[in-house]
């Protein structure tokens, strides 16, 4: 598609977001003009952007976790699609990103009852928190709780681009840094500044326009006109997800699609190296394995799903959905708007939470597969013990507290209130991916804060002394009485759990000789 610009679906999927801030695009440049006035370059660190944006900007005041919130996402965007790893932001990048957060289309939010268990530290009152039952349904922040970045169908498309061509103009202000009236001329780094969120067929954005590459500036009307000519939306990149099919495309994109699945178990295969974008949306009642690397992970609109990745090198985003569990090793981790959820974790920064979320049960990664070091390795991540518990430090920016944040979590909480809890280190246990062939899972090798570790050997050890008993058995008929025992408790947990339907699709794959 070269000579045309397309809008990076995941810049909008990804870096959208909500916090109480309420964006406008009159807001941001007035917001982009406040920090410029205190910070004294375009370029800025963490310290001074939280220090700035929760005391001295003003109009818009953030709370500390709403400023880290929005670091963590401007700096892993900035890295994942520029490829430009650095302590300090350009503040047009910041605004650029900001100017993002305008686009809100309606978010469906779901509706059900839902009861979350194992929690720790524990709770003995009721812990329903269905939307149906939140209190926070009758406050005006609800409405922002119900907005999304973008869906994935034509529609979603359609308004994507119709929101990029309306605010073309402020986005230039924004790259121009022209924040009172639109530039006369862009220059040509000017423009390339926008390819955070505009993509084309060439090495820099500007070398798609043919004039400002020749002339290095051009005169705003004239660039204008050539984007609204040009600018269109990439199927190959981003096509819209058929509800109810799953779709796997390695040509233009690595991608992988999965939607509208219910009540069965989606294995990918063969596994490829790399998957640019994974949407895994709508999914009701499944288990899903992926098993190769990602760069960015959309999982929206599912219900009552297990979803088990390996690594993210970018940004896996959770939106909308309700009593999910997620293992999975990231860059970053981003969930909002879902409730009654598990999050099993290994991440370089802080998991953010945000909207309406809560009732959500943090742990470590759990997952062991045998390709896993060879998985991270392709997404740059090895699971390092520098960062084993960053997992247990969420950015919590959710909407339940006057102030539109809250504190996350407490011992007294009720779930209906508090945002997470952990996994109880007792309750813990490794999951693993199933494989054709056998590995030895004696010693698993995971990367655990040393109290999930301490209760995990003691497990193994436990499971261990067992083993030693049965084989003390002499008596033939005693130890036949006490296997029949265990087989008959561990059909009736298969049964009870519904896991005897996703240990009878996996024989299925293995026997139609699919891969796995």
């Amino acid at each position: 598609m070269r000579g045309y610009l397309w809008i990076r679906s995941e810049a909008f999927d990804h870096g959208v977001f909500n916090t109480s801030v309420r964006w406008t695009a009159s807001k941001v440049l007035d917001f982009l003009g406040s920090l410029r006035v205190v910070v004294a370059k375009m370029h800025i660190t963490l310290a001074s952007w939280v220090e700035v944006t929760t005391s001295r900007c003003k109009g818009v005041a953030l709370t500390e976790a709403e400023a880290v919130a929005y670091w963590h996402v401007f700096s892993v965007l900035q890295q994942s699609i520029l490829g430009k790893n650095e302590d300090c932001l350009d503040i047009r990048i910041i605004g650029i990103v900001l100017m993002c957060q305008v686009f809100s289309p309606h978010r469906v939010r779901s509706d059900h009852i839902a009861m979350s268990t194992e929690m720790w530290p524990s709770n003995e009152r009721a812990n329903v928190s269905s939307p149906r039952h939140s209190p926070r349904g009758s406050s005006p922040r609800v409405a922002v709780a119900s907005q999304s970045p973008v869906a994935r169908g034509r529609d979603a498309a359609a308004a994507l681009l119709n929101f990029v061509r309306q605010h073309f103009g402020h986005f230039l202000q924004i790259t121009c840094f022209a924040l009172t009236a639109e530039p006369d001329r862009v220059s040509t780094e000017e423009f390339d500044v926008l390819g955070l969120i505009l993509g084309s067929g060439t090495p820099t954005l500007s070398e798609s326009v043919p004039d400002l590459i020749l002339r290095k500036t051009l005169p705003l009307k004239d660039l204008r006109k050539w984007v609204e000519t040009n600018l269109t939306w990439n199927d190959k990149l981003y096509p819209a997800v058929e509800h109810g099919a799953s779709s796997t495309d390695v040509g233009l994109a690595r991608l992988v699609n999965i939607s509208g699945l219910h009540k069965t178990t989606w294995f990918q295969r063969p596994s490829q190296p790399t998957t640019d974008f994974l949407n895994i949306t709508s999914c009701t009642d499944c288990v899903i394995y992926i098993t190769s690397q990602a760069r960015f992970c959309l999982i929206a609109g599912c219900h009552e799903c297990t979803i088990v990745m390996c690594a993210v090198s970018g940004v896996c985003t959770i939106q909308n959905c309700e009593k999910i569990s997620v293992h999975v090793a990231a860059h970053c981790f981003k969930m909002e708007n879902s409730i009654d959820s598990s999050a099993y974790l290994y991440s370089h920064v802080p998991p953010i939470l945000t909207g309406d979320t809560r009732g959500i049960k943090l742990a470590p990664f759990n997952v062991i597969y045998s390709q896993m070091a060879s998985v991270l390795q392709g997404a740059n991540m090895r699971l390092e013990p520098e960062f084993v518990d960053v997992w247990a430090h969420p950015v919590c920016c959710t909407l339940g507290s006057p102030d539109g944040t809250m504190g996350g979590r407490s011992g007294q909480d009720d779930s209906n209130t508090s945002t997470y809890h952990f996994v109880h280190p007792k309750n813990f246990q490794p999951l693993v991916v199933p494989e054709a062939s056998k590995h030895s899972l004696s010693r698993p090798t995971l990367c655990l804060p040393q109290v999930y570790d301490d209760a995990l050997k003691a497990r193994i050890e436990e499971m261990l002394s067992f083993h030693r008993q049965m084989a003390d058995i002499t008596d033939e008929a005693k130890r036949n009485h006490a296997q029949q025992a265990i087989q008959g408790h561990f059909r009736q947990w298969l049964q009870d759990t519904g896991k005897s339907r996703q240990l009878a699709e996996l024989a299925r794959m293995v026997q139609s000789g699919e891969h796995l």
